[in-house]
């Protein structure tokens, strides 16, 4: 009896262990993982949706893809007024990991708050200079 007693309390201690981090996770949206936030976020990411205070602009493709490297670079491919563009830049998480902060090219910094963060769908929230919410939803190809 006391084998099966042990059996079950290990049971019923690895069911609220799962269930505990399948509801815990550090972003608003998107489900917990084991997975690093690194590994995660690494990959070639395509634009699913862009708005700017709730307007889709996703059509002016301002950003059409990015590719982020595991050795904190990466390159953002759009257009600007119709011409195609690419920028490279180098990344890194804040402190909590809760944010992604972007070295421009010309040296500007971005800061990027995590909303989601799985390993095939990302949202990334932005306030830009003129206090737009811009908020930044991609997939992987």
């Amino acid at each position: 009896m006391a084998m099966t007693q042990r059996i079950l309390s290990h049971f019923l201690l690895f069911t609220l262990s799962f269930f505990f981090l399948a509801s815990c996770s550090k972003y608003e949206e998107g489900n917990a993982s084991l997975a690093s936030k690194k590994s995660r976020l690494v990959n070639h990411w395509r634009t699913q949706q862009i708005t700017s205070n709730g307007t889709d602009i996703t059509s002016l493709n301002i950003i059409t893809d990015i590719i982020i490297r595991d050795n904190n670079t990466m390159t953002i491919n759009g257009a600007f007024w119709g011409v195609p563009t690419t920028a490279e830049a180098k990344w890194v998480f804040n402190a909590k990991k809760t944010n992604v902060l972007i070295t421009n090219s010309d040296g500007s910094l971005d800061d990027y708050a995590i909303v989601m963060l799985q390993k095939d769908e990302a949202k990334f929230r932005r306030i830009d200079d003129d206090g737009n919410v811009i908020l930044y939803h991609f997939v992987t190809y």
